[in-house]
């Protein structure tokens, strides 16, 4: 429920539209000023920053065309908030009518201070410079105060809470627009200025283009570290209309990626179910055939003299038939359909997918400003994803079916609760949702591998221990029962890889903590670097890259080695069905799924 403090208000104003105001009371966490709105969670978010008044009249049409073909457009495709000053005057008053043009797809928050502004119901004009709420917006914030300014403060820290990318726009723009575009830069948020729009606007452009000695140190700090693009005003509209999209992700293009990683990963785990329980039932067959063929030879010796008994544990001849056969046959299929091996291609190009979501959603190295060229973001993104499912579909896989996907993307096993899936993704964020996620997922894993790996490794020396005691008590022929049991015990541990697979999570656990730390240690200027931002990402998905890598070679070895030496029992012609022989060990059975998200591991822990 909203904050007990804040009372959300509607109001109408004379166009019949209908806008929702909250008065941000201090101290009121963001939060509940945000719940208290009642906007839908945006994947992204458009700081418009601008002058109210100053704004050259021949300049309105051209910027109508950039707010209403360009930003409003933009912000529908991306599901982009988009926050103002929410007055009726200058840049807020064009985008209103904007967002209007475009059918209302678009949220547009204003944000103004409440002792400067007057709307339907609420105080008059109380002096020259004040003015109204602009009809078209949708939603207000209005900050205790009675200077123009006076929002700033909440107003970024409003945007902030959303927690989804920001694009600033400066358009024209005073004392009080330089003020929110070193907010903007210190925040690391991006910024369009357009170019010949007036102002602060046409300074900033100019100096970015020739840097000279700075005088002013607000302006310096904009120039010098300012993620700045330069638009002019009369541009082409298309090449507006790219810069725009080019900070926003293609929401279309990343709901097919999430959806074709599900279906390979769901796909994936079904195979995996498949494999463990033709695993399961050939181990268990073989156990139960050993147990019956001993228990009938020793039974046969204790009932020798009574028939009726004699008769009755002859039938156990059928199942010491059956079982093999029923074994055999779990084998046949095995090798026929080869769920192990399509399992493994599929959880390989799920995780190369998910990789390449990661990378596109945190901008970074192909997909970066600076090494994009004639490629668009989303292009490259295409090109990389293409040939994932190509090679996939030149595999094992092809001969099967891949059922479509049809829950919710990012699959909930796949995504936190904090995160859409779609929206980019700032360092920060990207360490939380990728980097500390899996090495939770590593950290948390480990002990259980552990505890798994030392109660088989027990369970083995048990099973040693009692042929051992059988022997010396003369029940030699159970021998054979324990020594079925260490012997497929010890081929599912080896199968498994549970060993090898501790210290490859061990290992990337360090790995990832260590590219922690140094981001950690960084200074805030190293941090906005572009270079340390991809080395970030990189190192990071080359530490789970390395792991998926491991576990696949890994698993690959295992099941060539089971053929090898199914083969070998094959052409020794051993007579499976006597008490003698060992069981058939199982095909092996990857107990750990790899990692919940694939692995390259930063070969460089110093990063």
């Amino acid at each position: 429920m909203p904050d007990e403090k804040i009372q959300p208000q509607e109001i109408v104003f004379p166009n019949n539209n209908g806008a929702k105001l909250v008065a941000a009371l201090r101290g009121v966490p963001m939060a509940s000023l945000i719940e208290a709105l009642g906007i839908s969670p945006p994947k992204n978010l458009i700081l418009l920053i601008g002058g109210a008044d100053k704004l050259d009249e021949k300049l309105t049409s051209r910027l109508t065309q950039l707010f209403s073909r360009g930003i409003a457009r933009a912000a529908a495709d991306a599901e982009a908030l988009i926050i103002d000053g929410g007055t009726e005057a200058g840049v807020m008053q064009i985008m209103g009518q904007s967002i209007v043009d475009r059918g209302r797809k678009s949220s547009l928050l204003g944000v103004a201070p409440a002792g400067k502004v007057t709307y339907p119901g609420g105080p008059s004009l109380a002096s020259d410079d004040s003015a109204p709420l602009d009809p078209n917006h949708s939603h207000f914030v209005l900050v205790d105060g009675n200077e123009w300014g006076s929002e700033t403060e909440t107003l970024f820290e409003l945007a902030a809470a959303f927690n989804v990318p920001v694009l600033a726009i400066l358009v024209n723009g005073g004392a009080i627009a330089k003020d929110e575009l070193l907010q903007s830069v210190r925040r690391n948020w991006p910024v369009i200025v357009i170019e010949g729009s007036g102002r602060l606007a046409d300074e900033v452009a100019g100096l970015k283009k020739e840097p000279s000695q700075i005088e002013d140190p607000a302006l310096a700090e904009i120039v010098e570290e300012g993620d700045l693009r330069i638009f002019p005003i009369t541009g082409a509209l298309e090449d507006f209309e790219r810069m725009l999209f080019s900070q926003s992700p293609n929401i279309k293009l990343l709901h097919d990626a999430w959806q074709r990683f599900a279906t390979y990963d769901a796909t994936g785990v079904r195979l995996q179910k498949a494999f463990k329980n033709i695993q399961f039932w050939i181990l268990a067959l073989g156990l139960i055939a050993v147990f019956l063929a001993v228990f009938e030879k020793e039974g046969q010796e204790l009932v020798r003299h009574q028939q009726m008994l004699h008769n009755a544990l002859g039938w156990l001849r059928y199942p010491i038939i059956v079982i093999p056969i029923v074994t055999a046959i779990l084998l046949a299929y095995y090798n026929k359909f080869r769920p192990a091996n399509k399992w493994i291609l599929l959880r390989g190009s799920a995780e190369a997918i998910k990789r390449e979501i990661y990378r596109y959603r945190s901008r970074t190295g192909d997909y970066s400003k600076d090494r994009l060229t004639t490629n668009s973001r989303d292009d490259v993104f295409h090109e990389r994803l293409e040939p994932v499912s190509r090679r996939l579909m030149q595999t094992d896989v092809n001969h099967g079916a891949l059922k479509p996907y049809d829950g919710p993307l990012p699959p909930k096993e796949v995504a936190q609760k904090n995160d859409d899936g779609f929206s980019f993704l700032t360092p920060e964020r990207y360490i939380e949702l990728r980097l500390e996620d899996q090495l939770n997922y590593y950290s948390n894993k480990t002990p259980k591998l552990e505890t798994h790996v030392k109660q088989m490794q027990v369970a083995i020396l048990v099973a040693g221990g009692a042929g051992t005691l059988l022997a010396a008590v003369h029940a030699e022929l159970w021998v054979a029962l324990t020594t079925a049991l260490a012997t497929a015990l010890t081929t599912s541990l080896a199968s498994r890889q549970l060993e090898e697979t501790l210290v490859r999570y061990n290992q990337s656990s360090a790995d990832l903590a260590n590219v922690r730390d140094w981001w950690t240690k960084l200074s805030p200027a190293a941090k906005r670097s572009a270079k340390n931002i991809d080395q970030l990402v990189e190192v990071t998905e080359k530490v789970l890259e390395t792991e998926l890598s491991g576990w696949v070679q890994r698993m690959e070895n295992a099941l060539a080695q089971l053929k090898a030496e199914e083969e070998k029992g094959e052409e020794s012609g051993s007579d499976k069905s006597q008490v003698q022989n060992q069981v058939t060990p199982p095909p092996p059975q990857p107990d750990p799924v790899p990692p919940k998200e694939p692995a390259d591991s930063p070969g460089q822990q110093g990063t």
